[in-house]
């Protein structure tokens, strides 16, 4: 089952993935991963390691990240090398974008 780690800045990705939650109700395999102003881009880079990490299945991983800034753009990028024949990322985030993920992952 394909896992899914949303990525961004401040506290915009939490918003996002309880709208998500409010449609779908919580998903095991569907991480947020939060840039904080305190934190530097290593700190965002562990937070995802951590969250694939936590995932039952580590093979399919699609990445949902805002661009603002680029620190989550760049972090993930550099996670994927070596990977990009099963993980995929898509840029912007919006409420839209994540039901239509939440709706693939759950087969609908």
């Amino acid at each position: 089952m394909v896992g899914i780690i949303i990525a961004s800045h401040g506290k915009m990705c939490e918003g996002i993935f309880q709208s998500g939650s409010m449609i779908f109700c919580d998903q095991p395999q569907v991480a947020v991963c939060s840039l904080l102003p305190s934190e530097g881009p290593d700190d965002l880079r562990a937070k995802v390691e951590e969250a694939i990490a936590s995932f039952d299945d580590q093979e399919e991983i699609l990445f949902l990240v805002d661009l603002f800034g680029g620190t989550p753009y760049n972090q993930i990028n550099g996670l994927m090398k070596g990977h990009e024949d099963k993980w995929a990322m898509v840029c912007g985030l919006n409420l839209g974008m994540l039901v239509e993920a939440y709706g693939c992952r759950l087969g609908m």
